[in-house]
């Protein structure tokens, strides 16, 4: 995607189903665990279901409305307590406002976590100088009726270094 710099893209269907390969690329399978957060629409979870994996939800903080970083690092220090090692990190950007990604890629980087990017209503949008969806492992879009750019409905997913 121009746009975006991607080396590796696909159109897909819809955000949901470029959600869904992206899990399958990072390996999510049955009984997995994927970090997501509490705030968002049910396509971001219902994938790490469809992979028979359990989503664990992250809330938000009030500044930005995305995931908190320091209830991530709770949520997955209680994880590794248990015994249970979280596979991938969803952050999803809200409203066209970018998530604290230097804080969420750093836990994600130490616990050695896949970062999905759901850029759907960030499309545009930039965190230091770049574009939303391009910080993670996999970035995907949604194109659907309510987005900020509207196909009827289809999604896109890109990897930035097109592994």
């Amino acid at each position: 995607m121009r746009l975006h710099r991607s080396s590796a893209a696909l159109a897909l269907q819809s955000g949901t189903a470029a959600l869904h390969l992206a899990l399958i690329l990072a390996g999510v399978g049955v009984q997995d665990e994927v970090l997501c957060p509490t705030f968002t629409f049910v396509a971001s979870v219902n994938p790490i279901l469809y992979q028979g994996a359990w989503p664990i939800l992250i809330d938000s903080e009030p500044d930005t409305w995305n995931m908190c970083p320091q209830m991530l690092e709770a949520a997955i220090q209680n994880r590794l307590r248990r015994a249970k090692r979280p596979k991938a990190l969803i952050i999803v950007h809200l409203y066209g406002q970018s998530a604290k990604m230097d804080e969420l890629l750093a836990l994600a980087r130490h616990y050695q976590l896949s970062v999905i990017e759901d850029a759907a209503e960030a499309l545009g949008s930039t965190c230091k100088g770049k574009k939303l969806g391009t910080l993670g492992d996999m970035g995907i879009y949604s194109f659907n009726g309510n987005k900020i750019i509207t196909t009827l409905s289809r999604g896109y997913a890109g990897a930035p270094t097109g592994e």
